[in-house]
């Protein structure tokens, strides 16, 4: 009689292990289709395996519609905690600048090839050289000058009380407009003529003076702005938060590159990604299934004594 009543409920523990070890091994393997002849072997491949494809889909469409969705997107982008490291990093920033012993030029040579930061430095020179010359030979602004020049001379002079006030007094708006025309043409010319070399050399001294600047003075210059440029940055994230994110998430189908993801997978290798995650779960079921077996196989023994 004490052997019937150990008996059962070992013999249903272990039934209960087996079976629900099975099962779960029948989750995921075999990972393909066996046959015999023509006829393929009844739950070959697993579970997993078979129901790949739906099951991708459906882990794509959990993901970007709820886990991964704008709305959950943007509050947690825009949440504190992300404002917060966007200050800290532009904070952060202005430190390393200030404690730094290289110039702008020496950085950007360690971060970058040497050549392209020499020719972007070239190009930035020659462009902005260009636009201004470009501006300087339409806006036609000689003629402006020249009146100025002439009013400002013919009033200093008839203020003056010589003789040269009473021929200064002489100089009408008229005579004034007739002169500044010959000579705004003149200046025009000179301006087309040369501006772009001086803006040039103007241009090209200052970029040099820029990139040699130390990264500590434009790091201490920056210091006393931090707030402010904390805030811009904070409101340059926001914005692109807000306006941007939809546009992004529209073009970046979350759905489709997790599905595609989990289909890239092999068998094994999704069966190693099963594990990784449930491991601890799995082998909790078949345990459970283990102390259930043995329950319902101590509840039987009892009964059969009643």
């Amino acid at each position: 009689m004490n052997i019937q009543l150990i008996a059962g409920p070992i013999m249903g523990l272990i039934i209960g292990y087996i079976t629900n070890s099975i099962a779960i091994k029948m989750l995921l393997r075999p990972y393909e289709a066996k046959y015999i002849g023509r006829f393929r072997i009844p739950f070959t491949p697993g579970l997993i395996p078979k129901e790949k494809g739906r099951i991708a889909g459906t882990i794509g469409k959990v993901i970007s519609g709820e886990l991964l969705s704008s709305a959950t997107l943007r509050e947690t982008l825009l949440s504190d905690k992300f404002i917060g490291g966007i200050k800290n990093m532009v904070s952060a920033a202005v430190d390393r600048l200030k404690n730094s012993k290289n110039t702008l030029r020496q950085s950007l040579y360690e971060k970058t090839d040497k050549e392209l930061v020499d020719s972007m430095a070239e190009r930035m020179t020659a462009d902005v050289t260009g636009l201004i010359h470009d501006r300087l030979s339409k806006f036609n602004f000689g003629a402006q000058i020249a009146k100025k020049v002439i009013t400002s001379t013919r009033d200093k002079y008839a203020e003056s009380g010589s003789l040269k006030a009473v021929f200064a007094k002489m100089i009408d708006d008229s005579m004034i407009e007739s002169m500044a025309e010959p000579l705004g043409k003149t200046i025009d010319r000179l301006v087309s003529e040369n501006s772009e070399e001086i803006v040039g050399g103007a241009l090209g001294g200052e970029v040099e003076r820029i990139m040699d600047t130390k990264l500590s003075v434009i790091g201490e210059r920056l210091d006393s702005e931090k707030p402010r440029l904390e805030r811009a940055a904070v409101d340059i994230y926001r914005r692109t938060v807000e306006n941007d994110l939809p546009k992004i998430l529209a073009v970046v189908d979350i759905a489709k590159i997790v599905e595609d993801k989990i289909n890239g997978y092999d068998a094994r290798k999704l069966e190693e990604l099963v594990f990784s995650v449930m491991k601890k779960e799995l082998r909790a079921i078949v345990w459970l299934g283990a102390l259930l077996g043995f329950l319902m196989g101590f509840v039987n023994v009892m009964i059969s004594f009643l």
